[in-house]
Formats: structure tokens, sequence, C-alpha cells
């Protein structure tokens, strides 16, 4: 079995999921976790944990299953009235309970020696989030505390930060990418900013019209929230 986290939009009404673990089961999929992310005007914004089947004898066939039910899945699930994809990606089958998830990422750090506590946090909120990279950015500065992943542009991460500094804060996720995150470490007088190769941190509140196939998830430009 493989394990996908599905990020969908759907009516926020009774029903709904229902229909929707009905066209995973369609897709020969398994509903084994759930997180409602928000919800507001009528919508919700889930994540799905489903299971699928692996089937095929060889590396290749393998991957090649793994395709056709995926697109076999999203159209599944798209054909439920009001409801559209937004991301589908693979995850660990041992996935860490995303409800305790950042308490037992916040202890964790806690319990890292003082000195090795920046590296650390770099390290596990990069997992927390499920993200590619990570950084932790002194205010003003010119180069990072701590980084994790490969950071794709450290220049830009910093005129970034400062960018979104003279930005009011209920218009910050309106001019930002989705691909990125970020909080302050007020303790520091630093940031920690963490990005994705594919999918955002937080879908618009906006969009009329979502990506329904996988090709379309890794780009999905849109605004977010901080971490």
């Amino acid at each position: 079995m493989q394990t996908y986290v599905l990020r969908l939009w759907l009516p926020d009404i009774p029903g709904t999921l229902g229909r929707v673990a009905a066209a995973i089961g369609q897709a020969d999929g398994d509903v084994i976790g759930i997180e409602i992310l928000e919800r507001g005007a009528g919508m919700a914004i889930d994540e799905l944990i489903v299971a699928l089947p692996t089937l095929g004898s060889t590396p290749s066939e393998e991957e090649r299953q793994e395709e056709l039910n995926l697109e076999k899945l999203i159209s599944c699930v798209s054909q439920v009235e009001g409801v559209a994809v937004e991301d589908v990606h693979r995850v660990a089958q041992d996935r860490p309970d995303q409800s305790v998830l950042a308490l037992d990422t916040a202890a964790r750090i806690m319990e890292t020696p003082h000195d090795e506590r920046t590296e650390a946090t770099c390290e596990l909120v990069r997992d927390m989030l499920e993200a590619d990279w990570c950084t932790v950015v002194p205010n003003g500065a010119q180069s990072p505390l701590a980084v994790s992943g490969d950071v794709p542009d450290l220049p830009w991460v910093m005129a970034f930060l400062g960018g979104i500094s003279h930005l009011a804060s209920d218009a910050q996720h309106e001019h930002t990418p989705a691909d990125v995150a970020w909080a302050p470490l007020d303790l520091l007088d630093a940031a920690v900013v963490v990005g994705r190769q594919r999918g955002a941190f937080r879908p618009p509140p906006s969009r009329t019209r979502y990506p329904r196939r996988v090709h379309d998830v890794p780009r999905v430009e849109s605004p977010h929230r901080g971490i």
C-alpha cells in the first residue's frame, strides 16, 4: 500500500465527506485519516490520508500503476459535486499523527541542547511541515543562522523577509507566494522560513478554479499564511 495526502476544497454541508469517501472507495482507496484545515463562507479545506494498493512485479510496473491509481483517485473525487482537488502527494506509511505533531516538535526542540537548538529547529520544522527546505534568518542580517535542505535562493529569502515587514499583517498573504511560509522567532530576533517545491502550504480563499490533475499540483501559486 502507498499512502497519500489528498487536499480538497469542498462544500461545508452534511453528506459531502461521505460522498468523497465513497468516491475514494470507487478508486480502490481507503481513508485512514482526516484533518480539517479551514472552514468558512460555506466551504471547507480538508486533508484526507488515503491508502492505495500497490501492484506490479517490477519497479517500472509499480510506478506506472501508481500513476494510474492517482489519476483514477483524482478523477473519482473530482466528480463529486462542488469538490476540487488542490494537492496530492505521497507520505510515509508511518506518518506521525498530525494532531499532536506540533506539540511533539516543540518538545523535541526544547529537549535539544541550547547551542544546537537553532539547527534542530530548522530540521524539525522542515519535517513537520513536509517542506523541502528551511532556514532561520536574523532580522536585517545577510546570512542565515541555520539551513536545512537546499534553499533555492538565500538572497531572495532575505529580500522576501524585508519586503513583508512593510506589509500590514492582514495583507501579507495576498502578496506573497503560496509555497513559502514563515514565522517570527522573537527571542532570536529572527524568522524561520520554509518552502516547498511542490504544492502550497495553504490554498487561496478566492480561487474559483482548481488543479484536478497531479501534473498541475506542484506549482500552485496562491496566498498563504505564516506558520
